[in-house]
Formats: C-alpha cells, structure tokens, sequence
C-alpha cells in the first residue's frame, strides 16, 4: 500500500514537470512569434518592410509597392478592395 502511494505521488509529480515544461516552451514560442510579428506588417512575413500609408507621398506609389507584394503590403488595403491608401488620392 505505502509503495502504491509513492508510486502515485512520483508520477504526479512527474506529470506536473512534464506539464510546467511543456507550457513554458510554448509561451516562449509564443512570444518569439509576436516579437518578429512586431517588426512586420501585421505579423504575416519577418521580411517584409514595414510601411503604411504615411509612407508614400501618392496612391500611385502606394498602390505600385502593394500590387509588388499583397502579402507584405496587405495593410495599405484596409477595406480589402484592392486599391491601396484610398486616403491619398
């Protein structure tokens, strides 16, 4: 009885190390992810510059920058429409 005991407080413990591991590996990742999201355009591509309509002078260049890339520039399309920082024209 007193064996069965110790077994069963061993492999909770045991249990709970795995536990308090595992959740700790996955906050870390979590926050590498939102640390590299940070410096990208919502967080979609680390190698996408990081502009947003203040960035250009006119819509035409605004829009020529999110024709070359719709993934990296997608927030410049705020309504999804297509056409990029309506706001400029």
């Amino acid at each position: 009885m007193k064996h069965k005991k110790i077994t069963t407080i061993l492999f909770s413990l045991f249990a709970f190390l795995i536990f308090t591991i595992s959740c700790s590996e996955s906050s870390d990742s979590a926050d590498e992810s939102s640390k590299s999201g940070s410096s990208a355009n919502s967080g979609s591509n680390s190698n996408c510059p990081t502009k947003t309509c203040g960035s250009f002078k006119t819509q035409a260049e605004a829009q020529a920058a999110y024709n070359s890339n719709k993934s990296c520039y997608k927030n410049l399309d705020g309504n999804g429409d297509g056409i990029a920082c309506e706001s400029l024209k």
